[in-house]
């Protein structure tokens, strides 16, 4: 090659390694700079940006509180309980590869455990709070969990989560008293976030577990996890302390399980009604049974199972969900003679033999009404324990017209009806006491006025309307005579060691301090009615002497009047009062008193008061025998 030709060839080779050379000086300067400008202009703002990828904030949600019932048993407990849910913004772009990846996902029976439309649907609305984590799947066995756990790096923001579910042990027979637990609407989050809940957290939505919500939740805690790029923890931080929960109270009621067990038991299954049994002495609530009812247990369910339930639940025509014990509302009937007559009484208008100026003969006229007697040949001329123990309608007809509306509703009012009673669980209905007034009142763009003949119907409980537990403390009160008390289920709160931290205290509501006189004729009249031939001689408990009324109220929606029975027992000394309501089942005698009886029967023979009691009472014959004998 000659000389000129191979001195080209070197100057050429040695542009293009300058050439290459330039390059790569170019590219390592735009690199040098890309780092000045990450590490340095931009650096606290990626280093917020890798701590937030490397560290999740974990709730800490600390077991809640139990319930028990006055004597230990449990009514609501927790089980452990595995959740699938996402971090929306651990997602990133591998939104449809997770879903397709979920929903490969089958279970032992080779069933899809994951719908694609559903996921989908789930993940757009997560994203929606992408920082929160959200449920896909709730109560998920532990295969599925193995199974998202072994697949952790196909599904980036993916997580599981261990919660606890609850566990009502009574299922339907205490569902009115104990409620049940519900996810956070959406629409009250907003609020209850500024108190300490979160996304997805669960609460009380009736009965105990909303009304003592706050003290058996307990406080929450917090964590800091470190976490892979696909959201999986890699354990705690340990330079970021742990903020420890602080549990919730366990709960002892008033509410005695057994006894509301036979009450559930006793009650007609295809009948509507309600039963409240308490202690009169200080308003502690014994048994408080509404039918139809609901298993609370469908609420721990997975949601698409719960979903279901809660639809039937909510279209059901009978209403299980309502409380009648508290918040059914029934003309009282019969059983409010007891009040008409206390009224006379403490009026000074009738003794125990009084008898009124007209016999009953099965009818009464006035004007030109004729009101008529249940017992269509009548009564003929009973006294006033005669016509309590026989309930016989003319009698009060006669006693209305003496007493006028206003003092009957005085004794009422003083008994604590047309008021609610202050119970403590959500939903209580007041009732309603009618009257010249009230009725006036009430029925004014009507134009419909109280007339003299509605006196009638007043004083045999046609024209008030009353609720089951207002009832029990009714006829508690007339049998002691001394007070009333406002009736409570919650009996005492207990930490996690056991140790009694808040104790309800009985609370007065009325004083009635009944001369004893008075107490005496009442008490006359209530025995009356379960001793032979009284209309609630079916709720007789052998050794003890049960005072009651029977009372059939008018029913505008069937053909079948309301069956109502009121008790207490010992009628001279009573320990418990009990009202029962049988919706459309006729009479009070033949279907509550019954029932009433069955529960009454129990109690003394089951329970340590009612024990008690009928030792006492045995103790007390044998005195009496021993000191006849000796005289």
């Amino acid at each position: 090659m000659p000389f000129g030709a191979r001195q080209d060839e070197l100057v050429e080779r040695h542009a293009k390694a300058y050439i290459i050379a330039g390059i790569f000086a170019f590219s390592f300067l735009i690199l040098m700079m890309r780092l000045v400008y990450v590490q340095i202009i931009e650096a606290d703002s990626n280093i917020r940006l890798s701590r937030r990828n490397s560290m999740r904030m974990r709730v800490v949600v600390p077991p809640r509180g139990r319930i028990y019932d006055r004597n230990g048993e449990v009514l609501a407990r927790n089980r452990p309980s595995y959740s699938i849910s996402v971090l929306p913004y651990k997602l990133g772009n591998n939104r449809e590869r997770v879903i397709q990846s979920l929903c490969k996902i089958r279970d032992l029976d080779g069933n899809a455990v994951f719908d694609s439309l559903t996921l989908s649907e789930q993940i757009r609305r997560a994203s929606f709070r992408r920082f929160d984590a959200t449920r896909l799947k709730e109560d998920v066995p532990i295969e599925i969990v193995s199974i998202v756990e072994e697949h952790s790096m196909e599904l980036p923001g993916i997580i599981v989560e261990i919660e606890s579910r609850r566990e009502y042990t009574m299922g339907a027979s205490t569902f009115h008293v104990i409620g049940y637990m519900g996810e956070i609407p959406e629409r009250e989050f907003d609020t209850l976030r500024h108190n300490d809940y979160y996304w997805g957290d669960l609460i009380g939505r009736a009965g105990i577990e909303r009304q003592y919500e706050s003290f058996m939740r307990g406080t929450t805690g917090r964590e800091y996890l470190e976490v892979n790029a696909h959201g999986k923890s890699l354990g705690t931080l340990e330079n970021i302390p742990r903020i420890e929960p602080v549990l919730g109270n366990d709960l002892f009621l008033t509410i005695d399980a057994r006894l509301q067990r036979v009450t559930a038991e006793a009650f007609p299954d295809s009948l509507k009604g309600a039963v409240v049994a308490l202690d009169p002495r200080n308003g502690e609530v014994l048994v408080m049974f509404s039918n139809p009812s609901v298993d609370a247990n469908i609420f721990s369910m997975a949601s698409s199972q719960r979903s279901q339930s809660w639809s039937e639940v909510s279209r059901d025509p009978d209403l299980p969900l309502n409380n009648r014990a508290i918040a059914g509302t029934y003309p009282p009937g019969s059983t409010f003679k007891l009040i008409s007559g206390l009224a006379a009484i403490h009026e000074g208008e009738i003794i125990g033999r009084t008898r009124m100026s007209t016999p009953c003969r099965g009818a009464y006229r006035i004007g030109n009404r004729v009101a008529r007697c249940w017992k269509r040949e009548g009564h003929g001329n009973v006294d006033f324990i005669g016509s309590m123990a026989q309930s016989c309608n003319v009698y009060y007809y006669q006693l209305g017209l003496i007493l006028g509306d206003e003092p009957i509703n005085r004794k009422a009012r003083l008994l604590g009806l047309g008021t609610p009673t202050g119970v403590d669980i959500p939903g209580e209905r007041a009732g309603w006491l009618s009257g010249r007034d009230a009725y006036n009142l009430r029925f004014a763009s009507r134009g419909f006025t109280w007339q003299t003949g509605m006196l009638l119907d007043h004083a045999i409980g046609q024209t008030q309307i009353l609720t089951p537990i207002q009832m029990a403390v009714m006829v508690g009160g007339l049998a002691n005579g001394e007070a009333i008390y406002k009736p409570y289920i919650l009996k005492e709160q207990r930490n996690n060691d056991g140790i009694v931290v808040n104790q309800s205290q009985p609370r007065l509501k009325n004083n009635l301090d009944f001369d004893h006189k008075h107490k005496e004729i009442i008490r006359d009249a209530l025995a009356s009615v379960v001793l032979p031939g009284g209309t609630g001689t079916r709720s007789a408990v052998p050794g003890i002497q049960v005072g009651g009324k029977t009372g059939s109220a008018q029913n505008p929606h069937g053909e079948l009047t309301h069956a109502l029975y009121v008790a207490a027992a010992p009628v001279e000394d009573p320990v418990i009062a009990i009202a029962v309501v049988v919706e459309n089942s006729g009479g009070g005698g033949a279907v509550a008193a019954p029932l009433a009886g069955e529960i009454l029967r129990y109690y003394f023979a089951n329970t340590e008061e009612g024990i008690q009691v009928v030792e006492e009472a045995q103790k007390r014959k044998i005195q009496e025998n021993a000191a006849t004998a000796y005289r």
